[in-house]
């Protein structure tokens, strides 16, 4: 008899506190049904004691790393210690929509999706816009590396659930900065692993440009490409060009190496898969990205496109009313903390 369906959501931290809260209120609020949340905390330089007491108080458990680990390690951690038969991971900057729960329960209430991994559908906010990027079709007999590099599929670690079993037997390469994401999809569907790609959004990934995220920078550029040259010797032509379109352009562009950026684009061409997508990059150089933003919402203006408005119906409200609840809730913290430190009137 197969165990019961419960689920497990592991979300890594490292320094933030509003953007927590916000990932695990959108969690809370999905079913009566008990999710177990698991925070792993890998090392922050911050004091988040306060919050974390309330978010214990909430009934989420702190995971501590001993030392700055990095992400994969974090998620591994809180895979293994999952008590739920599944787990779903959240990068703490990232909320679920209203539903998601309902999703992934409904989908391994099927046996035969018993050991697949359910890819669910995000939305992308950037800069308060959301905007919903329809998922390619995975083509029967494609691998994964061409389904997320020529056909610009996303396959995020947001957007993974899976069977504990499965976390456990193919754990995030603890080795990797970048790309661990599609690194283990990738050896998962090598060993023969399915994959179901959800095509309703239900949740919201924040990709709106951060100089301080990890993605970004000469040195994670550097890294993704030394992870491409040693795991591209199986890909096809198309899928190679395609890592460059999709992934070492904009790092490169990211970085300040416009030079490299431009070789690595002429490189994507070398066959080419989306003259959209190459068009859009080389624009997108040339203007920058606030030049770039501002022709895409004229282009759209003109074109009528229903898109423009910034209101982005319930899905950015559900994003801007759990934020609003989140740095309140943050912000009564630090006052209550700052009204015990203060010094008793004479």
């Amino acid at each position: 008899m197969s165990e019961p369906f419960s689920l497990s959501v592991v979300i890594p931290n490292r320094n933030r506190a509003d953007l927590l809260l916000r990932a695990v209120l959108s969690v809370q609020d999905q079913t009566a049904d008990a999710i177990e949340i698991i925070v792993v905390d890998d090392f922050s330089r911050t004091d988040l004691s306060a919050e974390y007491a309330m978010l214990e108080e909430m009934g989420v458990r702190i995971l501590r790393q001993p030392r700055h680990q990095r992400g994969p390690a974090a998620r591994n951690r809180g895979a293994r210690e999952a008590r739920g038969s599944h787990v779903s991971f959240l990068d703490s900057d990232d909320i679920w929509l209203s539903g998601r729960y309902d999703e992934i329960r409904s989908f391994y209430a099927d046996p035969k999706n018993g050991e697949r991994v359910l890819v669910s559908h995000a939305a992308i906010h950037i800069d308060g816009e959301l905007r919903d990027i329809a998922q390619p079709v995975w083509h029967a007999g494609a691998s994964l590396v061409e389904y997320v590099y020529r056909d610009a599929g996303r396959v995020q670690t947001s957007m993974l659930t899976m069977p504990v079993s499965l976390a456990h037997r193919f754990p995030f390469d603890e080795t990797l900065r970048v790309n661990q994401d599609t690194d283990l999809a990738m050896r998962m569907d090598r060993a023969g692993i399915g994959f179901e790609i959800a095509t309703v959004p239900t949740l919201v990934k924040d990709e709106t440009p951060d100089p301080g995220r990890l993605t970004m920078g000469r040195e994670t550029a550097d890294l993704s490409y030394d992870w491409f040259r040693r795991e591209s010797h199986d890909w096809s032509r198309a899928a190679k060009s395609g890592y460059h379109l999709q992934d070492r352009v904009w790092r490169l562009a990211d970085s300040g190496r416009r030079g490299a950026a431009y070789a690595s684009l002429a490189r994507s061409l070398f066959p080419p898969v989306s003259a959209r997508e190459s068009a859009r990059r080389g624009v997108g150089m040339v203007l920058g990205q606030g030049g770039y933003e501002t022709l895409r919402g004229a282009v759209r203006k003109l074109r009528g496109d229903p898109a423009l408005a910034r209101d982005g119906g319930e899905m950015l409200a559900r994003w801007n009313r759990l934020d609003r609840r989140a740095r309140e809730i943050c912000a009564a913290l630090q006052d209550a903390a700052g009204g015990e430190d203060a010094a008793p009137d004479p």
